[in-house]
């Protein structure tokens, strides 16, 4: 720009000063000026079945007589008992009853070929190759089994009574005589308990293989019933009994859903599973064609017999069969007999395994090819269409297959006991070593010996393994193992029997035969077959499952009947653990013991496994000071006989000694696990009743109510009630028990202690109810409703739960003739002991509250008794709050009682003391009293038992200062016999709503199952219109708030800046913007993103639990912009600690409260923090000065409002039930509409309170029940919304009622109306609706009207709401309300799958590879703890002809991140990396990782090719210079291509070849890392060359700025490239290999800017004209330069240019001494002198030289002043060329020299005068002509 002044004022100066000197001197000649001219420039599911429960056969026929009261034997079906799935499963344990039921993708049965012809022939339909090219292409030729199965065929647990039950009978052959008389009939009797009997006929479906008929019905039942007491199959001829007749079941209550899908076979006299005798056997599928067959499904029929067709039932798809490959399905646990495959352009026939032939089977339509599938298990499809069946091994005992035994119970040798008849399996020898044989059956029926050799399992020490390795030259048919090495040695109960290769599970890839224990077949005579099953070596043993996939007959038999809830009847939560016997560890049902002795070993000692296990894990703890073990410990005393001490050699207990040996051990070992004995003492006779004080330590595991009793002196949990040890976490890795969850425990209410003398004068105590219950009042037994899960009832007493003693006695004392026996309902009721399940654990636990003095006021006598807790019963009882001890009632005993009673300490805080009634002198914890307390306990019955309590503690115990607390009890039957037990308390009670959250991750890998936990992250809203009385303000807490100041926004620094124009309704002075154009998916250059809010004055957070902020990020409305990836940190004044988002974590779900986790643009979001939630650097003090913030990704976000705030302070609780009118309202009496319940008061599982926020919000973190007391008044709307992250979570909810779920919507009609909705049971979505509506009631209720601003009964409009009234149409309107509403998320998951694949035409065949990979940002909400990389390996095998190995790690939580690496394996190096599915997936920069987020529906497949071929990889770092060798930062291209080469001989040009897959790649800056590209997977050398003659390649970059095939630079040393009109050298673009060259190698490809070149065009013309173009002028161009003096020197080294201008005037110059070139060309920057040295003829030359200066950026300056590169829009005399070279076209201007007058002499003077202002105004001149820009003005 010219710096000179262009004013009128200026101009007019100087042009006067010109005028005066030409006055002057007007013949002299004049100096002239050259100006510069310008020139123009360039233009330039399945559905499982749960229908098989239970073999109720008690007592069945075999003959004609009516009953002979002959019970039925244990069930043995055929079948496998192996799960052919991999998949998870849950068994009977799962606390959610349906937990076994999945739903279906997609309707199997309207998929299924229907449509299709069931008698085409045996041929199939080629497939279409064109049509299926694309499918073909997209899936997967990997076989992958998702078995669906639909409706039809399954066995349901459950069906209404409209619909009916099926079950079926085969009639034996004897009655054939008179069933095929015309006129015969069989009908199917029942009686429903009241003697009065259902007839109803059966059909005739078919015949078995035998010949038998086969009858079927849909029973209905009359009344609805759903459980009968007996029932008959009869044959009639005519109207007449023909005497034939079965009863299955005879006075035995028997749910009728236990009866559906089941077949009573008159043959056997037994039932079984109907249709499921080939379940779980393995088909395979073979594609013998030419082309892959796609969406390969087996679809399994069964037989309809009511429409005579054939019904599809389940589907399996097996997706892509490739051809010459085969896969296999599993026919399924579902009743079925036909198969048809299905492909894409395809199918078979219809072909039929079952043995039955149906009756119209046979018709066209119907028509179906036999199947033998003990001899045809493949299935095959040819090259021609055709399709044939034949055998395929299952390849078990194959060659190099390994098999093993679990001898871990057959080992067992029962020693001592006097009534064993067998051997153990394996024997002890005589040198004490043990030995097994198999002995393998070959193709030509010999056996082969083979020596088995120990295995062990480090995960479960105390495990007995056996292996045997099949040669690789041998295959054989059939194995038996043996004790001994003689095959024909009579079976003693220690060899098998022979195990076809048939039977044993074709998909196991580890097959281990677990045998069973020794009873019941150690006992028996004769010769005898250790029996077992097959299943996965690695499996748990749970014989229960592995036996009975097809006999179906379960361990415990559990009711299936429907739960009603009973009006006045309180539900408690209870867990039930069941501990399993020797015999039902074997998978046998207690019912079916053969045995009726108690007075023996065999009758005392039944738990032998189970206690074996317990000692295991007090001898792995080794600090157990009191083992406690289940079943009876017979003392060596008094000559009793059945010592213990004769068979604990073999068990070797921990903790045991004999009782002649270490006495104070036996005793103090008998003491606590038998009645009998005291420490010291031998006396019997007063010990039955006395505990056992201080077996468990004073607190739970993790101190809180959720917390389980830790045994004494240590720190593990009672294996008990560890549900983990139960099922399969102990040395013996065995289900050892069952585990009941959430199981509903009734109360009643009565006046308990009706006869108690209190001595308080008034005994109030006996006015005072009590909720109890007591098992001499109520038999109650487990029972299962499928829709509402596990249940107690029961109604009196029944003689399945009489009391027995050891020598089994009925008890007849009147106050405990009957006990608690939750598993005894289908034991005989003339059963004995030995059938009856003892043996069993209960935990009990409720919330309650107590009143501030520990009392409440009895009815309306204004009398008060104290709050107590009171039990009765035996075993051990141990009884906690909030996870302290405070009753302990430990031991094996009699009958004994507890008493908890609570007050009030000196310090105002609630205490509890408490009372037992006797206590052995060991372990006494409580104090002997002088006054013992005495209470009359008497039931409904009116029987009554005095329990005098003699020991207490000895102060009362503080409870924790909470406004909820939790009583949890545990309570044991071990030492069996009798079983009592009975409990009552008076706990306040309130009107009550809980919310309850619960998250199932049982479908989540463990690995992530914690990060759900322990985190307030689920938020909920809750509103209240209150339907009756007045207004009622709620408690307004108050909260302290803290604004940042303005200074802070004000001077936000970058990123963040202030914003004086925020989007709308933004506050203008507190709102700033961050911006970013760059992404940082991982956060490593926070530093450069992070923006600040700082203040001068710290701001101290101790007093704040809140920081608030206001969100709005830029963008469509469409996007989603996770909240994980939004950072913020508070600074304190040190400056160095922070707290918030560290590390590279953003803002986490448990960081926040009832914020959205994910940000739509266009929205302002306010964001809250929970302080206490932030995680903090160790010095953090609290003292804020600065806030920082910032995202992952390239945003616009604005903030604004910075706030923090305290927690509101919560109100003192009230202990008694709150009048309807004082109950808050929260504004909606007056608006008739619903309102936020703000500031309602809750309390919380976890201990602690906290009211509802003002915008009606809550959390709760996973397992918190919260509870609201007395906030809502009955009859009001409650609208209740969690709001959750669809994207994460499957949502349902559940409303319970007094802890019964409300499957029934009613109410007492005087007071509300139903509606639609039937049940409030697993409900998806997140609004609870019941669909009632309230009326409206006017009334006074003291001296308060009802009426408010509701005068209308209707419900909210357009939305979801709960009645706050009971669901009972039979309650008082008056009654107190308790609903708990329960919000269960199921978590989404997706699964990440990791293949290693090798290079073609290799196979790595055997070579295992390790993968890490690092999971982040779990659920997408960065949930939980940062997980550590987790390390997964695999081994490449061959699979149907292709070679891979494969790594599954499924059930990931959607939204997670994760990063793929591979580990460094030897011998192999990795060529490349690729992936398929999930979301936001990359290869990472250095091409070796791939990173990624889950998703449900796409799973993430990286593929990591590797080869055995040495392999290296290249990072490129393209460095760009300037012409002096800096780098150059700005003006950059913005991508170019490279192309890589390499060659062995890097001299010879024509050598070079260009790398495959690299031939053009575009690199382009990346945010952060620059321009870096990685080239991965390349050879060291030539691969096929010999070893020898390997020559390490040489690799080289190609350049180009187009990537053209013909643009390519760099082949040639100093290449030359192009780039945006720039030209750049190529420097250092080759790489050597070497020998030893470690991975990556590095190369700096770097382009160096060239100096530009410049042409200085000179131009010679007369200055009057400008036309006359004047020749023969000379000039010289000189280079200058600073000398060491710092001066300005001519650059000797440049030499002097010398030209003259030619005829047009122009300047030429012989370069190089020859050819002549216009203007001074291929200048270099730098600054040059021009000097004209010869003037024209007649003309003045110039006074002064012309420096001009020519920039390496291509700049130029004429004597200082800048000269512009010319442009279209402003021309100038500098222009750029198309080569990147620069003109500078100089027109130099002069004028005639004047003539001088001649005087004759010299004048000096004048010439002086006239001269010197001449000269001056020409210098004037010259100046202004070379300043002003752009020449003179024409």
């Amino acid at each position: 720009m010219s710096k000179h002044s262009t004013t009128p004022r200026t101009l007019s100066r100087r042009l006067a000063a010109l005028l005066a000197a030409l006055a002057l001197l007007a013949a002299m000649a004049l100096p002239v000026y050259a100006e510069a001219q310008t020139e123009a420039p360039m233009q330039t599911q399945e559905t499982v079945d749960t229908g098989t429960n239970a073999d109720t056969g008690t007592n069945a026929n075999t003959g004609t007589d009516a009953d002979t009261g002959n019970k039925s034997e244990t069930n043995e079906g055929t079948g496998t008992g192996a799960d052919t799935e991999s998949k998870d499963t849950n068994d009977n344990a799962s606390p959610n009853p349906g937990a076994n039921s999945t739903t279906p993708a997609d309707n199997a049965a309207a998929d299924a070929p229907d449509a299709q012809d069931p008698a085409a022939p045996d041929t199939a339909v080629a497939p279409n190759p064109a049509a299926d090219a694309e499918e073909t292409t997209a899936e997967t030729t990997t076989a992958e089994q998702d078995v669906l199965f639909a409706d039809g065929g399954n066995n349901d647990v459950t069906a209404p009574a409209t619909s009916g039950y099926t079950l079926y009978f085969i009639a034996p052959t004897n009655w054939e005589e008179n069933l095929s008389k015309a006129d015969a009939h069989l009908y199917f009797n029942v009686n429903f308990h009241d003697n009065e009997w259902q007839q109803s006929a059966m059909t005739q479906i078919g015949t078995t293989v035998a010949g038998c008929r086969l009858y079927a019905i849909n029973f209905v039942p009359k009344d609805g019933n759903t459980t009968i007491c007996t029932c008959q199959f009869q044959c009639y001829v005519g109207a007449n009994h023909s005497g034939q007749q079965f009863q299955p079941i005879a006075n035995t209550t028997t749910a009728l859903t236990s009866l559906v899908g089941r077949v009573f076979d008159g043959t056997t006299n037994a039932w079984s599973d109907y249709q499921k005798e080939y379940a779980g056997k393995t088909l395979y599928f073979k594609n013998d064609s030419a082309a892959d067959l796609t969406t390969v499904k087996a679809v399994f029929y069964t037989w309809d017999w009511q429409s005579t067709t054939c019904k599809p039932v389940a589907e399996q798809e097996v997706r892509t069969v490739a051809a010459g490959t085969q896969s296999e399905v599993q026919i399924p646990q579902t009743a079925s007999g036909f198969v048809r495959f299905t492909w894409t352009g395809g199918q078979s026939a219809l072909y039929k395994y079952s043995n039955i032939q149906y009756t119209d089977e046979n018709t066209a339509e119907n028509g179906s090819t036999p199947l033998n599938i003990t001899t045809q298990n493949r299935f095959t499809y040819g090259t021609d269409g055709s399709a044939t069946w034949d055998k395929v091994s299952n390849n078990v005992l194959a060659a190099g297959k390994t098999i093993y035994f679990d001898s871990t119970f057959s080992s067992y040798a029962y020693t001592g006991d006097k009534e064993i008849k067998q051997n153990p399996m394996p024997r002890t020898g005589d040198d004490g070593s043990a030995k097994m044989y198999c002995f393998l059956q070959t193709a030509e029926n010999t056996f082969e010996r083979a020596e088995m050799t120990p295995a062990t399992d480090p995960k479960a020490p105390g495990r007995q393994l056996w292996s045997y390795t099949i040669p690789k030259d041998k295959s054989y048919t059939a194995v038996q193992f043996s004790a001994w090495d003689n095959k024909d040695q009579a079976a003693k109960d220690d060899m098998t029997d022979v195990l076809s290769e048939d039977d044993i599970p074709a998909n196991l890839k580890e097959p281990c035969f677990f045998a069973d224990n020794g009873d019941p077949s150690a006992y028996k005579d004769g010769n005898v077959y250790r029996e077992g099953y097959w299943g996965e070596k690695a499996s748990v043993r749970d014989a229960e499952s592995g036996k009975n996939t097809t006999k179906n007959t379960p361990v415990v038999d559990i009711a299936s009947e429907k739960f009603t809830q009973e009006s006045g009847t309180k539900y408690i939560t209870s867990t039930l653990y069941d501990y399993y016997t020797d015999y039902e560890l074997n998978g046998l049902n207690r019912d079916d013991y053969p045995y009726g002795d108690t007075i023996s070993q065999r009758g005392f000692v039944t738990f032998e496994q189970f206690n074996r296990a317990l000692s295991s894990a007090y001898e792995a703890n080794g600090n157990v000071k009191y083992p406690l073990y289940t079943g009876h410990f017979q003392p060596s005393i008094n000559g009793w006989g059945n010592f213990f001490a004769d068979v604990a050699k073999g068990m070797n207990l921990y903790g045991w000694s004999k009782p002649d040996g270490n006495e104070k051990a036996y005793i103090t070992f008998m003491a606590v696990n038998n009645s009998a004995l005291d420490t010291g003492l031998t006396n019997t006779d007063n010990n039955y009743t006395k505990t056992f004080q201080g077996l468990v330590e004073d607190k739970t595991s993790d101190g809180t109510k959720d917390g389980l009793p830790l045994l004494k002196g240590t720190t593990l949990v009672d294996p008990h009630f560890n549900k983990d040890f139960l099922q399969g976490e102990n040395a013996f890795n065995t289900v050892l028990g069952k585990v009941y969850e959430d199981v509903s425990f009734p109360l009643k209410k009565a006046c308990v202690f009706a006869k108690t003398q209190d001595g308080s004068g008034n005994n109030a105590i006996n006015d005072a109810e009590y909720w109890y219950f007591d098992s001499n009042e109520t038999s109650l037994y487990l029972k299962q409703d499928s829709t509402e899960g596990y249940f107690l009832a029961g109604s009196g007493t029944k003689e399945t739960s009489r009391n027995r003693g050891s020598d089994n006695g009925e008890s007849n004392t009147p106050d405990k003739m009957y006990g608690f026996f939750p598993f005894n309902q289908t034991v005989g009721d003339n059963d004995r002991a030995p059938q009856y399940n003892y043996g069993f654990g209960a935990k009990l636990q409720f919330d309650f509250t107590l009143t501030e003095d520990g009392q409440v006021t009895v009815g309306q006598s204004g009398k008060k008794v104290p709050i107590q807790f009171f039990f009765s019963g035996d075993d051990d009882v141990w009884v906690y709050i909030d996870g302290e001890l405070v009753l302990d009632i430990g031991g094996a005993h009699d009958r004994a009682a507890g008493l908890l009673e609570f007050g009030k300490g000196e310090d105002g805080q609630n205490t509890v003391t408490s009372w037992v009634s006797d206590t052995k002198e060991s372990g006494r914890v409580y104090e002997a009293q002088e006054r013992p307390k005495t209470v009359k306990f008497t039931n409904k019955h009116s029987i009554s038992n005095d329990y005098t309590f003699r020991y207490k503690t000895k102060d009362p115990k503080p409870l924790k200062k909470q406004n909820t607390h939790t009583l949890t009890m545990y309570y044991m039957e071990r030492g069996m016999w009798e079983s009592n037990m009975a409990l009552a308390f008076n706990f306040p009670d309130h009107n009550e709503l809980q919310v309850e959250k619960k998250v199932d991750v049982s479908g989540v890998n463990k690995l992530f199952q914690k990060s759900f936990l322990d985190q307030k992250i689920f938020t909920f809203n809750i509103q209240n219109l209150a339907t009756h009385y007045g207004t009622t303000p709620a408690y307004t807490p108050k909260i302290d708030t803290k604004t940042l100041p303005d200074t802070a926004y004000s001077k936000a620094t970058e990123p963040l800046k202030h914003v004086t124009t925020p989007p709308v309704d933004a506050n203008k002075d507190k709102a700033v913007l961050w911006e970013s154009d760059k992404d940082d998916p991982t956060s490593a250059n926070r530093a450069e993103r992070r923006g600040t809010l700082a203040w001068d004055t710290a701001i101290d957070i101790r007093q704040y639990s809140y920081l608030t902020f206001d969100v709005y990020v830029k963008g469509e409305s469409s996007e989603t912009c996770a909240l994980s990836n939004l950072y913020v940190e508070l600074w304190d004044d040190t400056g160095n600690n922070k707290m918030g988002c560290l590390g590279t974590k953003g803002l986490r779900s448990s960081d926040v409260y009832g914020a959205a986790t994910a940000l739509h643009p266009g929205t302002w979001y306010t964001v809250r923090l929970m302080l206490n939630s932030l995680q903090k650097d160790k010095d953090f003090n609290n003292q804020v000065t600065k806030i920082t913030v910032g995202d992952n990704y390239a945003r616009s976000i604005y903030l604004r409002n910075f706030t923090f705030s305290s927690a509101p302070a919560m109100p003192e609780q009230k202990g008694f039930t709150t009048a309807q009118y004082d109950i808050p309202d929260y504004g909606s009496a007056e608006t008739g509409t619903l309102q936020n319940a703000a500031y309602a008061v809750f309390s919380s599982s976890d201990g602690t309170g906290n009211v509802v926020n003002e915008n009606g919000d809550f959390l709760l973190e996973a397992s918190e029940t919260v509870t609201f007391n007395d906030q809502f008044r009955r009859g009001s709307y409650i609208a209740l919304k969690e709001l959750t992250d669809t994207e994460l979570y499957d949502t349902s909810w559940t409303v319970y009622e007094n802890g019964v779920p409300v499957t029934k919507v009613k109410g007492n009609k005087d007071v509300v109306e139903t509606g639609r909705v039937d049940t409030l049971q697993n409900v998806n979505g997140t609004t609870p609706n019941d669909d009632r509506t309230e009326k409206v009631v006017d009334k006074d209720l003291d001296g308060n009207n009802t009426i408010n601003a509701y005068t209308t009964p209707q419900k909210p409009a357009d939305t979801d709401t709960l009645v706050f009234r009971s669901y009972s149409d039979k309650a008082d309107p008056n009654e107190l309300t308790k609903l708990k509403v329960v919000f269960t998320n199921k978590v989404k998951t997706g699964k990440l799958v990791i293949r290693k694949v090798p290079a073609a035409d290799e196979k790595l065949e055997g070579k295992e590879f390790t993968f890490t990979v690092q999971f982040g940002d779990v659920g997408g909400q960065s949930l939980g703890d940062v997980i550590k990389p987790q390390e997964y390996t695999c081994k490449v095998e061959e699979h149907d002809g292709s070679y891979y190995g494969e790594i599954v790690i499924d059930k990931i939580p959607v939204g997670t991140r994760f990063v793929v690496s591979e580990n460094p394996t030897n011998g192999t190096s990795l060529k490349s990396v690729q992936f398929k599915g999930g979301k936001d997936c990359a290869i990472t920069e250095d091409g070796k990782r791939v990173r990624g987020a889950i998703v449900q529906d796409s799973p993430v497949t990286a593929t990591f090719e590797n080869t055995a071929r040495e392999l290296i990889d290249i990072t490129v770092n393209k460095v760009w210079q300037k012409q002096d060798g800096t780098p150059m930062q700005e003006n950059l291209p913005t991508a170019i291509y490279l192309r890589l080469q390499r060659t062995e001989t890097p001299e010879k040009e024509n050598t070079w070849l260009t790398v495959p897959e690299y031939e053009n790649v575009k690199l382009q800056p990346k945010d952060y890392q620059g321009w870096i590209e990685q080239f991965t997977g390349l050879d060291k050398y030539d691969a096929n060359k010999p070893e020898t003659d390997r020559i390490p390649y040489t690799y080289r970059v190609l350049e180009s700025a187009s990537g053209d095939n013909n643009d390519w630079h760099g082949g040639v040393a100093d290449d030359v490239i192009e780039i945006d009109g720039k030209k750049y050298t190529i420097l250092n673009n080759t790489v050597q290999v070497e020998e030893n060259s470690a991975s990556p190698l590095k190369l700096a490809l770097t382009n160096k800017q060239q100096d530009p070149k410049f042409t200085l065009d000179i131009t010679k013309a007369d200055a009057e004209d400008g036309k006359t173009l004047l020749k023969d002028v000379e000039f010289t161009l000189e280079k200058m330069k600073n000398d060491d003096n710092g001066n300005t020197v001519a650059d000797a080294s440049f030499g002097t240019l010398k030209g003259k201008t030619n005829g047009q005037g122009k300047l030429v110059w012989k370069k190089d001494g020859n050819s002549e070139v216009e203007g001074f060309t291929e200048l270099k920057a730098g600054t040059y002198r021009l000097t004209e040295t010869k003037a024209a003829e007649n003309y003045n030359l110039l006074s002064a030289p012309i420096l001009v200066t020519f920039g390496k950026d291509g700049t130029c300056t004429l004597n200082g002043s800048k000269i512009e590169v010319s442009t279209t829009e402003k021309r100038t005399e500098f222009t750029k060329n198309e080569d990147g070279s620069y003109t500078l076209a100089l027109t130099v201007l002069n004028r005639k020299t004047p003539a001088l007058p001649h005087t004759g002499a010299d004048a000096p003077s004048l010439w002086l005068l006239i001269g010197l202002p001449l000269a001056v105004a020409g210098l004037l001149i010259l100046v202004f002509r070379y300043n002003k820009k752009g020449g003179r003005t024409r």
